[in-house]
C-alpha cells in the first residue's frame, strides 16, 4: 500500500504589537498557547511585544516571563537624579527644568536611562545568543532616526535588537548601530505583519492590544511619563489605522 503525499505544514507567525505596559498581556497569550501545545513557527514583534516575543523565542517559558516582567520597574533603569524623580513631577515639567539645576543634566543626555542598564538586563536574560540561532524564528523592528526608515532585525545579537526596538523616546536613548540611531519600532509600525510575511509566514495571527484613541482631559496628564505614553499612543494608533 502506497502512502499518500505528506501534507505540507502551514508556516504561521504570531505578531505581537507594541503598547507599553499593555504589552505584558502578550505573556498571557503565550501561556495559553503553551497550555494547548501550540508553538508559532515565527514570532514578530515591536517594542514590548518584541521583548516578550524575543524572550519566548529564546526559550523562556510563559511562567518565567510572568515572573520576570510582572514586577519590572522603570525606576531601576533610569538615572538619578536627572531622571527618576522627573517622572513624579507635575505637568509643568518644562518650567521646572528651566528654573532648576535639572536643566544642564536633562539636556545633556538624549535619554534618561542609566548607562546600558536595559541592555545589561536583557543580556542577563538571554546571554549572547543571536537571532538566527533562536529555537523559534524571530524578527523585530526599529526606526532609524537618521533615514526615517523602518529597520528589521533578522540576525545579530538578540539583546541589542530588543534594546533598539524598545527605545521609548525621551526615556531610553536611541541605539547607535552602523551609522543608524535606532528608536522604538512602534513609532512607525506597531504591528509588524509585513515583517512576519517577509520571514516566511503564510498565516499571521496578530495579538491586537491597541485601543481606539479617545479624547482625554489635559488634567489627566499629571507627569512626564504619562505625557510620553500618550504621545506614543497617538503615534501607534496612527500607524495601526494606516494598516487596518
Amino acid at each position: 500500500m502506497t502512502a499518500g503525499p505528506t501534507k505540507k505544514k502551514t508556516c504561521w507567525a504570531l505578531v505581537l504589537m507594541g503598547g507599553g505596559a499593555r504589552g505584558l498581556a502578550h505573556v498571557g497569550v503565550l501561556r495559553i498557547l503553551e497550555k494547548n501545545g501550540l508553538t508559532p513557527d515565527i514570532i514578530a514583534g515591536t517594542s514590548m511585544g518584541a521583548i516578550v516575543g524575543g524572550l519566548f523565542a529564546a526559550g523562556l517559558s510563559g511562567a518565567k516571563l510572568t515572573e520576570m516582567l510582572g514586577g519590572l520597574s522603570l525606576d531601576k533603569y533610569v538615572d538619578e537624579p536627572a531622571g527618576r524623580s522627573i517622572f513624579k513631577r507635575p505637568q509643568h515639567l518644562f518650567e521646572y527644568i528651566m528654573l532648576s539645576d535639572y536643566k544642564n543634566r536633562f539636556f545633556s543626555k538624549i535619554g534618561l536611562e542609566k548607562e546600558d542598564a536595559i541592555e545589561t538586563y536583557l543580556k542577563s536574560c538571554v546571554g549572547d545568543i543571536r537571532i538566527e540561532d533562536l529555537p523559534i524564528k524571530f524578527v523585530c523592528n526599529a526606526v532609524d532616526l537618521v533615514s526615517g526608515k523602518e529597520v528589521l532585525f533578522t540576525e545579530g545579537p538578540l539583546a541589542k535588537a530588543l534594546r533598539a526596538t524598545m527605545s521609548l523616546p525621551l526615556v531610553f536613548a536611541p541605539v547607535r548601530m552602523g551609522g543608524m540611531l535606532l528608536l522604538d519600532g512602534g513609532v512607525l509600525n506597531s504591528a509588524p505583519i509585513e515583517a512576519a510575511e517577509k520571514a516566511g509566514a503564510e498565516v499571521t495571527v496578530l495579538v491586537d492590544i491597541h485601543r481606539p484613541l479617545k479624547k482625554m482631559s489635559p488634567g489627566k496628564l499629571k507627569n512626564t511619563f504619562q505625557v510620553v505614553q500618550r504621545m506614543i499612543d497617538v503615534a501607534w494608533a496612527a500607524s495601526f489605522e494606516e494598516r487596518a
